[in-house]
């Protein structure tokens, strides 16, 4: 049934120019082209009250991949109008859906009022834009992401010149998620390994290398996640200001030695992020680079023969690393896996893991402290990431809390085991722990004790932590106690 609707509606179009479709439309619908020519690459999410809905060919195509009902809103010189559309409350999980199967989608929000919006006019719109274009490559929630994994966006970038000769590509990737953010040098022999350790959702190249020849067959195996955009995007002049300014510092020096091209990669990567998120940024860690020379590449066959990760048949289910993983986070699950697919090949670094191994298995009672820490401790990561993003909830700050309890607590654990000769690993990682008491104090004085998901729920705030928030509060609970004590002193 739904297949002959998506047919019909087709048919009724197939006559009609989409220029043709808008000429002469309602004001909201004009609104709506508007804001859709912005975005064609995008299926539009288009805020209507308590629904985002989508039109014309949008609706065909999500109703299609969402398996919802298709129908119609109003008429174009007497064709339908396709739409569909989907609860704002339940959106994510088609969301999820939608970006598995390969869309992107732009989400269209109310940025004002209805009610500022009459007092312009009673017949003026409510204004929207555009707020946040939501691809493979930025997710930051939760349900839209496995929290096991790392959710890589990454850019592939060469110049011209080098393009000519064997100069490695520089990639750089970013996981939005966690703030992951790094730069490596790859030759075109270990593209392959490169992309299947990193796994990225998204790889960004300019459009001039698409179009090139000779890298046709490079990037054959991953058509399904690449996206281009103009050269001009891959700004070498002001790529480094640029980074610059997104970390607040004069100069990049002291995150690294950098080329012109890692620059120019790094670059037009938070560009990319720039556009999508609307002019927000993640909170990222210090641009770094990563050398391989310490680790053991492994091709894309070599990987998938040794079900690593998972199974001849695609599944996580009897692969290596679903029988080693114990880990007890999200975050530990992520780091084992990073470690899994690129193992070390380096024997002084070898040994300093199995001197923290050996340290915890003759000091069971220390692992299990540990263990019993990590098992309460929320990702971190993702919490500060969504925060930052102005995605978070009272529920991510109440997690930071907890998080960061917990870390100072085996801190100061670890500091009365004073006749313990702890291994340099476990030191390192000791060292750059901090004592967060003040921040933990503050937060858990400020929240409630039964918080909402969402901050616009209302309610989070602790009872009596803010005098003019409880005199508003009481306003609301108490109005009519308030009328009848003006009444009185009125009467009087």
């Amino acid at each position: 049934m739904q297949t002959e609707r998506v047919k019909l509606f087709k048919e009724n179009h197939q006559n009609s120019s989409e220029e043709n479709l808008f000429s002469s439309h309602t004001p909201m619908m004009a609104q709506y082209h508007k804001i859709k020519q912005d975005h064609p690459d995008c299926l539009l999410f288009f805020r209507m009250g308590e629904f985002y809905e989508l039109f014309f060919d949008d609706a065909i195509a999500a109703a299609a991949a969402l398996d919802i009902t298709l129908t119609r809103r109003g008429k174009h010189e007497s064709l339908d109008i396709p739409m569909c559309g989907v609860p704002v409350h339940a959106s994510e999980a088609y969301l999820a859906r939608l970006i598995r199967k390969g869309f992107r989608v732009a989400i269209c929000e109310q940025i004002e009022d209805p009610l500022e919006a009459k007092k312009r006019s009673g017949k003026a719109l409510v204004k929207r834009d555009v707020v946040r274009v939501v691809t493979a490559g930025t997710l930051t929630e939760d349900v839209l992401l496995d929290g096991r994994q790392h959710n890589f966006l990454a850019v592939l970038y060469v110049t011209r010149e080098e393009r000519k000769n064997t100069s490695p590509f520089s990639l750089a990737a970013v996981d939005m998620s966690t703030g992951d953010f790094f730069i490596e040098a790859v030759s075109r022999n270990n593209l392959g390994s490169a992309l299947v350790r990193l796994n990225p959702s998204e790889l960004i190249l300019p459009e001039s290398i698409l179009q090139t020849p000779d890298f046709f067959e490079l990037f054959q195996d991953w058509k399904s996640i690449l996206r281009s955009l103009p050269d001009s995007r891959f700004d070498s002049k002001n790529g480094r200001r640029y980074l610059e300014n997104t970390f607040a510092v004069k100069a990049l020096d002291g995150f690294g030695a950098f080329t012109e091209t890692d620059i120019t990669a790094a670059s037009a990567l938070i560009d990319y992020i720039f556009l999508t998120q609307k002019g927000a940024l993640p909170r990222l860690e210090p641009l770094r680079r990563i050398s391989l020379e310490n680790v053991l590449e492994i091709d894309a066959a070599t990987q998938r023969n040794l079900e690593l990760v998972s199974t001849l048949s695609e599944e996580k289910k009897g692969s290596l690393l679903s029988i080693i993983d114990y880990t007890l986070t999200n975050a530990g699950g992520r780091l084992l896996l990073r470690r899994l697919v690129a193992p070390l090949a380096h024997t002084e670094y070898i040994n300093e893991r199995l001197d923290a191994v050996e340290f915890f298995t003759a000091h069971p009672q220390i692992l299990q402290k540990l263990r019993d820490v990590l098992k309460v401790c929320p990702d971190l990561e993702r919490c500060l990431s969504r925060l930052s993003l102005g995605r978070g909830g009272p529920r991510d700050l109440a997690a930071i809390a907890q998080g960061l309890q917990q870390t100072d607590f085996f801190h100061q654990y670890l500091n009365q085991q004073s006749s313990l000769h702890l291994p340099k690993l476990l030191q390192e990682n000791l060292h750059n722990l901090c004592f967060h008491s003040d921040l933990v104090k503050r937060l858990k004085n400020a929240l409630s004790e039964e918080l909402p998901v969402q901050a616009r729920d209302g309610g989070f705030i602790a009872a009596g932590h803010l005098p003019e928030l409880e005199e508003l509060r009481a306003l609301r609970d108490q109005g009519k106690l308030y009328i009848a004590v003006l009444q009185s002193r009125y009467i009087k």
